[in-house]
């Protein structure tokens, strides 16, 4: 039996008629808010409210974009620092070959500027290598015999005296080094005249022999050939003095030079060929 208060024969509204009714009312809801604006603020309060939602919504997203550009750019500076790097390493090479150049320009000026003296002729040739044993202070030379050299010819480039063909092959020739302990080479000093003989210490250095112990020598003297073994010819820079020893025990002084000559460092040299004078009748 029904309830005291409960209508005896109501019905219910059917889905239908709900629709229905929701309809009208959304459509009106429409209308009044195309037509009089009446929800915006409604929708700016709902706005407001969702703000925070949309962020977060929209943070996996942000988050992805950002970790893209930022990998993308390092891979752009990746690419940039390696372009970097090659082109600093081809300008170094080319600086290299430059100062190369203009070391091999200065010496090739210089020897063109020595004049052969009469009945003498230069035949110029370059470095080929050190020679095998490095205590025997020789280095090979692209000249040879088709050139017209022989044993026993000066060598000397821009700076002064090298050395002495040792040994003449067709197209190469060994040359003993003005510091080999094999070599000895009559000189004089520049200053005062003084004459002695250099003897190669094989050390790179050169000493003067036989100095006595009142000799005016001093360092920085310029040794030059004097000429008298009629080998090399007079005039040749061949060492400077590095230092001078005095011992009570000695009768003779210990001076001991550096060659001026590139020695084994010098590109390119002249080789000092003597001419036999024709007189004529």
């Amino acid at each position: 039996m029904p309830t005291p208060g409960q209508l005896m024969f109501a019905r219910r509204l059917g889905p239908t008629a709900r629709l229905l009714i929701w309809l009208l009312i959304g459509v009106s809801c429409v209308v009044i808010d195309v037509r009089f604006q009446a929800l915006e603020g409604l929708r700016s309060g709902f706005s407001l409210l969702l703000q925070p939602v949309r962020q977060v919504l929209r943070a996996p997203g942000d988050v992805a974009t950002e970790l893209s550009g930022f990998f993308t750019r390092h891979r752009q500076l990746q690419k940039e620092r390696d372009a970097l790097l090659a082109e600093r390493a081809r300008l170094a090479v080319g600086v290299n070959t430059a100062k190369e150049l203009t070391r091999e320009n200065a010496e090739l000026r210089a020897l063109l500027q020595l004049q052969a003296r009469p009945g003498q002729r230069t035949v110029r040739a370059a470095l080929l290598y050190r020679g095998h044993d490095w205590f025997a202070q020789r280095i090979t030379l692209d000249q040879g015999a088709t050139a017209g050299l022989r044993s026993g010819l000066p060598v000397v480039d821009a700076r002064g005296l090298v050395g002495q063909v040792h040994r003449v092959y067709p197209g190469s020739s060994e040359v003993t080094l003005v510091s080999s302990p094999e070599q000895l080479t009559p000189v004089f000093v520049e200053r005062t005249g003084q004459r002695g003989l250099a003897a190669g210490s094989g050390q790179g250095r050169l000493v003067l022999r036989y100095m006595p112990a009142q000799t005016d020598i001093r360092p920085g003297d310029r040794l030059l050939t004097s000429g008298i073994d009629r080998v090399y010819p007079a005039g040749i820079p061949v060492a400077r003095v590095n230092r001078v020893s005095r011992s009570q025990a000695n009768p003779y002084l210990r001076v001991e030079c550096l060659p001026m000559a590139g020695l084994d460092r010098s590109r390119a040299v002249l080789v000092v060929v003597a001419e036999p004078q024709v007189t004529k009748p």
